[in-house]
């Protein structure tokens, strides 16, 4: 992402901490904590993740962890972000020798390859890359063994704006058939958000 796209997405986010009142949630974007936690059971429930390794792009405080490791015996946890405050936390609360957290730009750092790569609203910053999105995609797959989930705003109830931008659901679904057969797109479970899966083992 351009240096100038990341100084955006950390005022853009500095902003929301300033206006939460401590609610880690809408410090990270979501209107809610309800909405947060929404995602995070889909995305569990999309994958089989025990004795998995995760890889969580755009991590924030590290939260998806605890609700995975609740469910299943998560191998081991790499949460990605370049807000040093959200991972400051993280690192805090998160002192397992499963977990680790790492600082820097996820569309260009050297990371190794997880079982499972996630990431969970950081795909929704405006870049100035008109390639960004289908980038991170192919990235993303690139780093699994096993499986890549993300979720997206969908175009059609939530305009682009400022800092986020939006997707159409069907033209991101196309996009990963390219890359991968088995493909699923789930709606539904939130307004203005939909969710791919993208399953490599069956490719």
């Amino acid at each position: 992402m351009h240096w100038r796209d990341r100084f955006k997405v950390y005022w853009y986010h500095r902003k929301q901490t300033n206006r939460s009142n401590g609610d880690q949630a809408k410090a990270l974007g979501w209107t809610s904590e309800e909405s947060q936690l929404c995602r995070f059971e889909v995305i569990a429930r999309s994958a089989d993740f025990e004795k998995k390794s995760v890889l969580d792009l755009g991590c924030g405080y590290g939260e998806l962890f605890e609700l995975l490791d609740s469910i299943y015996r998560i191998q081991s946890y790499t949460g990605v972000d370049q807000h040093a405050g959200f991972l400051k936390k993280a690192k805090q609360n998160y002192t397992e020798d499963r977990c680790q957290f790492l600082s820097g730009d996820m569309s260009k750092m050297k990371l190794e390859v997880h079982d499972i790569v996630i990431a969970s609203g950081s795909l929704n910053y405006i870049s100035r890359d008109p390639d960004y999105l289908t980038n991170m995609i192919t990235r993303m797959f690139e780093l699994a063994n096993q499986t890549v989930i993300f979720n997206l705003l969908n175009s059609s109830q939530y305009p682009s704006r400022n800092t986020l931008m939006s997707y159409h659901p069907q033209g991101v679904y196309r996009f990963c058939k390219t890359l991968c057969d088995d493909v699923s797109l789930i709606e539904g479970y939130a307004e203005g958000d939909f969710m791919i899966v993208m399953n490599k083992v069956c490719s």
